[in-house]
């Protein structure tokens, strides 16, 4: 299998979860089970028929970056994320607010 298709994979499953971790927000939880089954899918032995084939090799080895990476990179875009969240008014994590209506005195 060429370099530049293996690079190819890994690099689109490291910017797939960049940018899934971007526009979206998981509890802490999803990252840390993210980290853990990365771990166990990357020392994990691989069956016997499937030992050296290149294309198990490039799934495996795309799934364990993508997992690893979503995981992890939320330590670093955790901060960013948020304040993210507030400035947009997204209804991800905090609903928008909006300043109670300066009540009129005239009208009652």
């Amino acid at each position: 299998m060429s370099t530049s298709i293996v690079f190819s994979a890994y690099a689109a499953a490291f910017v797939l979860a960049l940018l899934l971790l971007y526009w979206f927000h998981a509890r802490w939880y999803w990252h840390v089970l993210s980290v853990a089954l990365a771990l166990a899918i990357g020392l994990m032995p691989p069956p016997a028929g499937l030992a050296g084939r290149p294309g198990f090799d490039l799934a495996v080895g795309c799934v364990f970056v993508f997992l690893m990476v979503w995981g992890i990179g939320e330590i670093f875009l955790h901060r960013y994320h948020r304040e993210r969240s507030r400035q947009s008014g997204s209804a991800c994590c905090h609903p928008p607010t909006e300043p109670p209506a300066a009540q009129d005195s005239t009208q009652r």
